[in-house]
């Protein structure tokens, strides 16, 4: 094998190795942004979730993240991209959690008006029977 052909075929390994790499980035690149804009529909359907707007600094912060995300894979740092994902899928979790409490703290506070309502009718009732039966003694006792 000439000097020639060896290096020639050095450089040939050396631009493979080199595109192989960079379409293992690419595609790398491609799922973490795949993953950061399924974060983001996700939060359209949190901020729908939360009715009783319960959350909305939590919401601001995750797309905060996302955005940050977003800027770190432009920047290709993509470890750091992985950290801010995993750090805005548990403020996701903490978001739905936040959510479900304050549907159960509504729903507590109606029943609990609800009880308070039962209660004065009842008491309401009580005093209409005690009015009734004392002006029926009294009737009784005076036809007598």
């Amino acid at each position: 094998m000439t000097a020639r052909l060896r290096r020639t075929l050095q450089v040939l390994m050396v631009a493979a190795s080199l595109g192989a790499a960079s379409g293992a980035w690419a595609g790398e690149e491609d799922d973490l942004q795949r993953q950061i804009e399924t974060q983001r529909s996700g939060v359209a359907d949190l901020e729908r979730l939360d009715e009783l707007k319960a959350t909305t600094d939590e919401i601001t912060r995750l797309r905060a993240w996302l955005d940050e995300a977003w800027a770190l894979r432009s920047k290709h740092d993509y470890d750091q991209v992985r950290e801010v994902l995993d750090r805005a899928l548990k403020q996701a979790d903490l978001i739905r959690a936040k959510i479900t409490v304050s549907k159960l703290r509504a729903q507590a506070q109606r029943r609990e008006a609800a009880l308070q309502d039962t209660r004065n009718k009842i008491a309401q009732s009580r005093k209409a029977l005690q009015d009734t039966t004392l002006k029926k003694k009294i009737l009784e006792g005076g036809s007598q």
